[in-house]
């Protein structure tokens, strides 16, 4: 089974508690995030309010996608893993925030994806090397804008 990861770390011009509310707006990420054309979250924490589960339909290379992720928050993130899909059999994906000054923020995103697909490596590396610059392109688009 292929696996693909990709890192990036960008530099936002936004508070650290904004660019936190802002990634934990599930539904709010087909503003921002170009692949995902639907997000609906299932379910919440009791004590918080924040997502727990949520499914998506996003755009892929090879067509569309529909899967549905479990989500833990921290303060200075959020991680998540894959419950199912269509086309992948795993998704794991992890942001990591740090304060760099009291509007700037440093977002670190990492995605892994597992799958069955047969694409040739240097493909899917290109591809998901697009989608983690498109994600926090997006991200900071949306918030300095």
């Amino acid at each position: 089974m292929p696996t693909d990861t990709a890192h990036r770390t960008v530099e936002i011009a936004a508070p650290l508690a904004t660019v936190l509310d802002t990634i934990r707006d599930l539904e709010g990420q087909t503003e921002w995030v170009p692949e995902i054309l639907e997000a609906e979250v299932l379910e919440v924490y009791e004590d918080d309010g924040l997502p727990a589960t949520a499914r998506f339909k996003a755009s892929a290379t090879v067509g569309t996608d529909a899967y549905t992720l479990t989500y833990e928050h921290r303060d200075d993130g959020m991680d998540w893993s894959m419950v199912e899909g269509r086309l992948q059999t795993g998704q794991e994906g992890v942001y990591d925030l740090v304060e760099t000054g009291p509007e700037s923020t440093s977002v670190s995103f990492r995605l892994t994806i597992h799958h069955n697909l047969p694409i040739p490596g240097l493909l899917r590396r290109r591809v998901i090397r697009g989608l983690v610059d498109n994600t926090v392109n997006g991200l900071r688009e949306h918030l300095e804008s």
